[in-house]
């Protein structure tokens, strides 16, 4: 549940209790307490208009019934005994005992149950003796409070707040809402995400006020924002410059041994010194190829690639590589398949991936390439050792290695561990995704290693 619709319910509930309560106070005091006293004064006179004509039956029944046509109230006279000496209105039950010899004292009881009564003592007019009781009741005025009316009240306040905290609580949720937006932004990779700055303002003045938690809590997050992006944007520029830089020495390096003089032992290590210069070419254009990458975010040349074709292409270059030669390499058969990707992006990552397994797996080596409801499927097969599914996940960041694990016993061959690497981002800013697994799975044993890069439909 999103935070403005947790405050408004909140402070519905807090209305809900606060009206629920207020109905009940309201109830409550309505029954103990004006309500009440206006039952024991009407008894006392209908007492006093009782004692006046006990003496007459017929005129004390006229008076009764004329209280009970005025006031509508139902009103019964007793003696001491008990005995009915004048009504009018609905018969009334005899009163409890308690509430009788309280009233034969001189006491005046106001109940609301088993009805709602009032009994009042009934005097002598000549000596002041209590000579019998008086009990008046009404339904609609000694009676517990209807709640209707003041639920009603309560309703219409509940849904007056109701429109108005709706606004206010989206006004106290859309700082953290825009704020959480930002963060993740930021979190996916857009170093220029900010959120929108907050000023606290004195309404009724027009002016600037003391910043509050949020205002705070936004200026914190964009200065940790910018500081982020400054220290990321200076590795990138430095890491492009430095390789940049890196080509001018490694190209004096190769002139300088194409102008040394050959013989037999003497081209073994030239051979070995060319092959590392070459590896440190390719790192130094992997590392270029990514820092632009980085910066612009997207392929620089989209168009539409054959992908069979492609991918019968890099077998046929595997076949003459001199690293890759020792492997064989096949394409699997299938359907024309085409992409809409940037050719040179994809080819060079396709590359980098036949190149792992041919260090580090085993033949053959099978390209393959199809379509499913994930989107077009770009799959590199050996028949290694495979990738421990622990480390599936690590392989791909920079300068990580797993040589040991996939060649077991032996040093391992040369590799900086930005093939994999670079293979992710060029499948990221094509929208896509890169996975690794088992080339399959036998009796619970997993055999080689798949790496598959996943690029939508378009």
């Amino acid at each position: 549940m999103r935070l403005h619709s947790r405050v408004y319910l909140h402070s519905i509930l807090v209305l809900v209790v606060v009206g629920a309560a207020t109905s009940l106070v309201f109830a409550m005091v309505n029954r103990t307490g004006p309500m009440r006293e206006m039952g024991e004064r009407i008894a006392r006179h209908t007492a006093r208009v009782a004692a006046e004509h006990r003496a007459d039956p017929a005129t004390l029944t006229r008076r009764l019934e004329r209280l009970h046509a005025d006031l509508d109230l139902d009103v019964t006279v007793r003696d001491l005994d008990g005995r009915v000496l004048a009504a009018a209105g609905m018969a009334l039950p005899q009163p409890p005992d308690d509430a009788l010899a309280a009233a034969r004292k001189g006491d005046v009881v106001a109940r609301p149950r088993p009805m709602p009564y009032a009994l009042a003592p009934m005097r002598d007019t000549s000596s002041g003796a209590i000579v019998g009781t008086v009990e008046v009741s009404s339904h609609r005025r000694f009676g517990p409070p209807a709640l209707a009316r003041p639920l009603l009240f309560v309703v219409f306040v509940l849904v007056g707040a109701a429109l108005v905290t709706r606004p206010l609580a989206r006004r106290l949720s859309r700082p953290l809402e825009r704020l959480t937006e930002a963060a993740r932004r930021l979190g996916g990779g857009d170093l220029a995400a900010r959120a929108p700055a907050l000023l606290s303002r004195r309404w009724w003045r027009g002016g600037h006020a003391a910043s509050d938690e949020m205002v705070d809590l936004t200026r914190a997050f964009n200065e940790m924002a910018e500081r982020v992006e400054r220290l990321v944007s200076g590795q990138k520029e430095l890491l492009a410059n430095v390789s940049h830089e890196l080509r001018s020495p490694l190209a004096r390096i190769r002139m300088a041994l194409a102008l040394l003089p050959r013989d037999a032992t003497r081209d073994a290590r030239l051979g070995d010194v060319e092959r590392d210069l070459t590896e440190l070419e390719r790192l130094i254009e992997d590392v270029l190829a990514m820092a632009r990458l980085d910066v612009s975010g997207f392929p620089a040349r989209l168009g539409e690639v054959d992908v069979r074709t492609m991918l019968s292409e890099l077998a046929e270059r595997a076949r003459h590589d001199p690293l890759v030669a020792v492997t064989a390499a096949r394409v699997t058969e299938g359907p024309p398949l085409r992409v809409i990707a940037d050719e040179a992006l994809l080819r060079r990552a396709l590359w980098n991936l036949l190149e792992n397994a041919a260090k580090y797996g085993a033949a053959p080596v099978v390209l393959g390439g199809e379509v499913d409801a994930y989107g077009v499927r770009l799959s590199v097969t050996d028949s290694g050792p495979g990738i421990p599914a622990a480390s599936r996940q690590r392989v791909f960041e920079p300068f990580y290695r797993l040589d040991a694990a996939r060649t077991p016993g032996e040093a391992g061959p040369a590799g900086f561990g930005l093939g994999l690497t670079f293979a992710r981002r060029v499948a990221e800013v094509h929208g896509g995704s890169i996975s690794v697994g088992p080339a399959s799975t036998a009796e619970g044993v997993e055999r080689g290693c798949r790496v598959v890069i996943t690029l939508p439909v378009r």
